[in-house]
């Protein structure tokens, strides 16, 4: 069996596929073209009341899964689509 640890018996990790969920946008694709078009992704919070916090903008993703219910779960959709991506990209699917 080949050695998986580099010289100091650490495991070697290798980065095979990425996925991106951002305010920018859903996937490289459109992260990248939204960066390199000097696009900003930080916006005013428009999706519930911000009187009692301390800041008005965020950069919170533009879209909702259809089967996010509350904070919590929606943390797990978003999680679930950029790991959708990278197992795509580091051809696992």
């Amino acid at each position: 069996m080949a050695n998986l640890n580099d010289h100091m018996g650490r495991p070697i990790v290798a980065v095979t596929g990425i996925g991106v969920v951002t305010s920018l946008g859903v996937g490289k694709a459109d992260n990248w073209a939204a960066l390199t078009a000097g696009k900003s992704g930080i916006h005013p919070i428009t999706r519930f009341p911000v009187d009692h916090l301390n800041t008005r903008i965020s950069g919170m993703v533009d879209f909702l899964p259809s089967s996010s219910k509350g904070a919590s779960l929606l943390t797990y959709d978003l999680a679930e689509i950029a790991a959708q991506e990278a197992v795509a990209e580091a051809g696992l699917d």
